[in-house]
């Protein structure tokens, strides 16, 4: 039996076999493909785990759960479906593909089930949808022809098999796959937010299986980001069933500020937004009980709170146009006062946080100044402002802090770490993992607009949901922030150990209380600290009214002066040498006042002299400034100086240069106004020490100048 001849077609001058033109077809058809390569791959659900975090559990009539590697979604009520969605970052500029199966298990044949992308969560988003009796639509809120309604197509399998839809954006054009045909194609349509999943309209049972989503996605991360990391709840003596939300830690972390949403023990019942909650630790691990912090702060209304100050006798409150401010009384908080700087804000929410230093205050509003200002009132479009405290005690208009912060999307959550340099922030307008990651970047110099690039957190601190509201205390040991995975109820507060690479410089917490050097009983007191080197006051806080108690956040690589001041008292100056500090560390160190009466005597810790001679150094002339200004406002006083070395040299040499110091000083005063009758003085050498001279460290407290009052 003879073979039959194959068919043969003309390819030019040559016969080929249809074998060999099938082969190069199908080779044609590789380049074509390789030309038209799809964007990476950013999500690939097999949902073999809920990595995602699509929504589980259940109501009256649906119930949503992962099980054997699918995602099933169950609707019992004709007519009436669910939409589920996660949220990773979607860049509205570039091309990108959504791809799922789906296979219908039972139920009405004739509403839809498919996908659904570019959610904003208000319920704008677009659509591709079919029915398994045929029918598929690419639904959408924009009028435009070939789209929302039914069109017909066999390429549609029945109830119990599967169906593979596919949308994909290339070059301004949108094209929808059923079971990998291409059935329709577009201009493409807006997205309006980043919110993308599956929707189904009616009863029945559903079944989805490899959701993918590709887009070519470069999140910039820190170098050297560790993994492991652990998010972990703070438990239900913190937490509760309801929403528990912007968390607030104090510098010292013992005290955790936080709101909790529509709760029944909220001042105005579940009717109320928000009420602000306390609770405290002693060792970071076991937290008390939460507690509402009562009518002293909270009412029946909404209360935002923005940040406590670094000394914990502040508390901070965006209202829709400004600040108020309640401060710590003997008997509890003030009434809340409104700080001088206001503003037309456009969006309905903003955040706010103040600086360590209480010099600054960061927060997010929709303001004209935006980068990218759209007046569309559907458009979240916040940015990162800055207020700046001036030394005269306003508070300066509000600065956009640039392009480096700030996008055409949404920024929140602003926190500025106790070393005043790094900022964490919350933004949807940057590549990352959900609708909002957590960034930071680190401040360049002494300007607000010039900051590094911001950095991506990482996977493990960022999901593909919302991840913001991120606090840190000024150890920096571990981030305090919200989260809806394995909560308790809703949102819960939790708290995640921070690598190196994303944590601030390290600082040194001051503690301490400020005393009445006679009577040791506590003075309710301003605490002003200043850089020695440049001579300039750099940050402020007050002390407890009834406790005297303080806490100062100093970043590292500086020479500080501190001192608290309070009327009818002198100041006793402290300084801390900070260039060498590389690790966070806690300094207890109590400020005392001497009262302005005759006989009292006070060290001028901050007055300095070049090496053996009687020159002052310019870091001395802040406190003799001081010292002036005190003289000034007391003009019945007279002091005497007094000038001391330690014993190491000749007694006669030490005595004239503790006589030539105290000279330098009064010489200094007496140029700066103050009358020659009113300072007397002398120098002692090495005859009155206040410590023994065995150490570097006792003979350098030995070498200084004193003032005692003469007279009042």
């Amino acid at each position: 039996m003879l073979a039959e001849e194959p068919e043969v077609c003309k390819f030019g001058s040559r016969n080929l076999s249809v074998a060999m033109y099938r082969v190069l077809v199908g080779i044609l058809f590789l380049f074509s493909i390789k030309g038209l390569a799809q964007p990476p791959i950013f999500i690939n659900d097999d949902f073999s785990s809920n990595v995602n975090a699509w929504w589980t559990g259940a109501g009256d009539t649906y119930s949503m759960k992962l099980e054997n590697g699918k995602y099933l979604v169950t609707t019992t009520e004709k007519d009436k479906g669910r939409f589920i969605t996660i949220s990773p970052y979607m860049d509205k500029k570039k091309d990108f593909s959504i791809e799922a199966t789906f296979i219908q298990k039972s139920g009405s044949e004739n509403n839809g089930l498919g996908l659904l992308w570019g959610n904003n969560g208000d319920g704008k988003h677009q659509e591709f949808i079919i029915t398994t009796n045929g029918y598929y639509k690419i639904k959408s809120p924009e009028k435009i022809d070939k789209i929302n309604e039914w069109v017909t197509n066999k390429k549609i399998n029945l109830v119990g098999q599967a169906n593979h839809l596919k949308v994909e954006q290339r070059k301004g054009k949108l094209y929808y796959y059923i079971n990998n045909e291409e059935v329709a194609s577009i201009t493409a349509l807006p997205i309006y937010g980043n919110r993308m999943g599956i929707i189904n309209y009616t009863n029945m049972e559903l079944e989805v299986d490899d959701f993918i989503f590709r887009q070519d996605v470069k999140i910039n991360l820190p170098p050297n980001l560790t993994t492991g990391l652990v998010k972990e709840n703070l438990g239900p003596n913190v937490n509760s069933v309801y929403d528990d939300l912007g968390p607030h830690i104090t510098a010292d972390g013992k005290m955790l500020l936080f709101g909790r949403e529509h709760s029944p023990d909220n001042l105005g019942g579940k009717e109320d937004g928000e009420d602000i909650w306390m609770t405290t630790t002693k060792d970071g691990v076991a937290w008390s009980k939460s507690e509402n912090m009562g009518t002293a702060i909270n009412d029946k209304n909404a209360n935002n709170l923005a940040a406590i100050s670094a000394d914990n006798n502040m508390l901070l409150f965006c209202k829709t146009d400004g600040f108020q401010v309640r401060k710590k009384e003997e008997e509890g908080w003030s009434e809340p006062t409104y700080l001088n700087v206001k503003f037309k804000n456009e969006s309905k929410n903003m955040e706010g946080n103040l600086s360590p230093d209480g010099k600054a205050i960061l927060f997010t509003s929709k303001l004209k100044q935006n980068l990218f200002y759209n007046p569309d009132a559907e458009n979240k479009e916040k940015d990162i402002y800055v207020t700046v405290h001036d030394e005269q005690g306003n508070w300066l208009d509000p600065i956009n802090m640039g392009e480096k912060i700030n996008t055409e999307g949404d920024e929140i959550s602003p926190f500025l770490a106790a070393d005043g340099r790094t900022l964490y922030f919350a933004s949807n307008g940057r590549p990352g993992y959900g609708s909002y990651d957590i960034y930071m970047s680190k401040r360049n110099g002494n300007s607000w607009t010039d900051w590094s690039e911001p950095v991506n957190l990482g996977p493990e601190i960022n999901t593909t949901g919302f991840d913001a509201y991120y606090t840190l205390a000024a150890s920096a040991d571990y981030a305090y922030m919200v989260s809806d995975r394995n909560s308790l109820g809703l949102s819960d507060l939790v708290r995640i150990k921070l690598p190196e690479a994303v944590k601030p410089d390290p600082v040194v917490l001051l503690l301490g209380r400020t005393l009445n050097a006679k009577t040791k009983e506590p003075i309710k007191t301003e605490i002003l600290f200043e850089d020695l080197s440049t001579q300039k006051e750099i940050g402020e806080a007050i002390s407890d009214p009834k406790t005297g108690s303080y806490r100062i956040a100093l970043p590292n690589g500086k020479n500080y002066g501190i001192r608290a001041q309070a009327k009818g008292y002198l100041s006793v100056n402290e300084n801390l040498e900070l260039a060498s500090v590389v690790q966070y560390k806690e300094i207890e160190k109590d400020l005392f006042l001497i009262p302005i009466e005759a006989g009292e005597s006070i060290a001028l810790n901050n007055v300095f002299f070049q090496q053996s001679r009687a020159i002052l150094k310019s870091e001395s002339f802040p406190e003799l400034d001081r010292l002036v200004e005190i003289m000034n406002e007391n003009p019945a006083i007279g002091i005497e100086l007094s000038g001391h070395t330690d014993n190491i040299g000749n007694r006669n040499a030490l005595i004239k240069l503790s006589d030539d110091r105290v000279a330098a000083v009064k010489t200094y005063l007496e140029e700066k106004g103050i009358k020659k009758g009113r300072i007397a003085g002398r120098g002692y050498g090495g005859s009155r020490p206040i410590a023994p001279n065995d150490t570097n460290e006792n003979r350098q407290r030995n070498r200084r100048v004193e003032v005692t009052i003469t007279r009042k």
